[in-house]
């Protein structure tokens, strides 16, 4: 009965009017203190790095403040499609910094970084409005289980066999300091060949779908074969993406494992928490942060959420200095249009800005939308990103909503500091909407995710897993 009546609280403050408030009062805890370790740590700390501290009048900081907490009247607070995981991804690490991070380096002027501003809002709606559309009506295509895992397993193998047998001996699995040069002898190796892409399909599709798919059915020996794969790659390519997706999709599935209802809310209240843990522990430790606290108010202040405003910021200014690419950035569409530099997007930015370079690849409004057509390239971009959430949600329509987020977590994050034609085609989305379109459907008898639990007899299936439901 206790348990009842406190299920009963928690189901009405995480839906309704009470959700919406609560989520706004989130939403003001995690920007003040964006803002705050804003001023205090990373302008002051890696000025050098192009952030800069231009206090903006009332007005513009107001309407900041307004452009950012519009969406939380309609954000989704229950996940009843996959891609609304993405779509909280975008609002926060991209959409939120954005609004805010532009005024403060003053790269552009004030109209401009409002226009910006307007701009972004818009395209931000556009995507929301995706969700207003039904999903496609098409046939399931889903194949026998026996059939989807024969495929899956060898597009699964020959990726992972052209992958080893090309770093063949070059497995190194080193700290975090030294991984440059783990990443320099991978880029050597790759020169001139289509590595990149059973590489990048490996670490963001293949790796990530068994994972996450052992997590949602409670198949321990899944979730440690994508996890080792995961750590694979990170000893071929030293990319620490590739490690951290172990966290980002262990941290997804605690969120998800009794209930997609009340997700988004769930979401926000974690994003706030990394906040609230950085900004008291650089108020406490003040310059003498540790190793520890260093690292950890870089990978949240710094990395995930600061560079990202960063680079709307970059983008912003050198597209109104340079050539727009009018989408000549992405391969296939180069052999219409021609692109006018002579290196990738990412690397002619970083020359423009930094010396020694610095790869400045950036999220689809920078790349998709600014580069391409400058601010009005926003909106295209935007109209690009609903398309694909649409065909996300409607490929895995037969599908929990939950299994889908948890298989596509890691894609949803890429979408965040990466073209979406890169993460669509390269970046292994595209072909997680394969599997998920082709995957049989999951027989779920409960609303909670199956849970994790050691073999202790031979009657737990075919791996020897039991399976317990939470």
């Amino acid at each position: 009965m206790k348990r009842q009546w406190l299920a009963g609280i928690n189901s009405r403050w995480i839906s309704g009017y009470r959700g919406r408030i609560l989520l706004l009062f989130v939403l003001c805890v995690f920007l003040y203190c964006l803002q705050r370790d804003y001023v205090e740590w990373l302008y002051p700390k890696f000025e050098y790095y192009g952030f800069d501290y231009h206090a903006p009048s009332d007005a513009y900081f107001v309407l900041a403040w307004i452009l950012s907490l519009l969406p939380a009247l309609w954000m989704p607070l229950d996940l009843r499609r996959p891609s609304q995981l993405s779509y909280w991804f975008v609002y926060l690490i991209v959409y939120l910094p954005s609004m805010f991070i532009p005024l403060y380096t003053g790269l552009t002027s004030v109209y401009k970084t409002t226009l910006f501003m307007f701009v972004l809002f818009l395209g931000f709606v556009i995507i929301g409005i995706s969700y207003a559309f039904p999903v496609s009506t098409l046939r399931h295509r889903g194949w026998s289980e026996r059939r989807f895992w024969k495929y899956f397993a060898l597009v699964g193998a020959v990726a992972a066999i052209w992958v080893l047998v090309a770093f063949r001996g070059r497995l190194q699995l080193v700290g975090f300091s030294d991984i440059y040069d783990v990443r320099s002898d991978s880029l050597d190796t790759m020169e001139g060949t289509l590595l990149n892409y059973p590489v990048m399909w490996l670490y963001g599709a293949i790796n990530p779908f068994i994972a996450g798919w052992g997590l949602f059915r409670g198949k321990l020996t899944f979730v440690l074969l994508g996890l080792i794969g995961q750590i694979v790659i990170y000893g071929t390519l030293g990319t620490k993406a590739s490690l951290l997706s172990i966290i980002l999709m262990i941290c997804v599935y605690f969120l998800l494992r009794h209930t997609g209802k009340g997700f988004g809310l769930k979401f926000a209240c974690g994003a706030a928490a990394l906040f609230v843990v950085a900004t008291i522990w650089q108020a406490w430790a003040g310059d003498d942060l540790g190793p520890v606290g260093s690292m950890f108010l870089f990978l949240v202040v710094f990395r995930t959420f600061g560079l990202t405003g960063l680079l709307s910021s970059q983008y912003l200014y050198f597209f109104q200095q340079n050539p727009y690419t009018y989408y000549s950035h992405i391969s296939p569409i180069k052999w219409f249009i021609h692109y006018p530099f002579d290196y990738p997007l990412g690397t002619v930015v970083g020359y423009f800005y930094y010396y020694p370079l610095v790869d400045t690849t950036a999220h689809f409004w920078a790349t998709d939308g600014i580069a391409a057509l400058g601010i009005p390239g926003i909106l295209v971009a935007s109209v690009c990103c609903a398309f694909v959430f649409w065909l996300l949600d409607s490929a895995a329509q037969h599908h929990d909503p939950r299994l889908g987020a948890l298989v596509t977590c890691y894609a949803a994050y890429n979408l965040a500091n990466l073209s979406l034609f890169t993460t669509l085609l390269s970046g292994g989305l595209g072909l997680l909407i394969a599997f998920l379109y082709f995957m049989p459907k999951e027989d779920v008898t409960s609303d909670r995710v199956t849970k994790l639990s050691w073999p202790h007899s031979a009657a737990g299936g075919p791996d020897g897993l039991t399976m317990e439901t939470d």
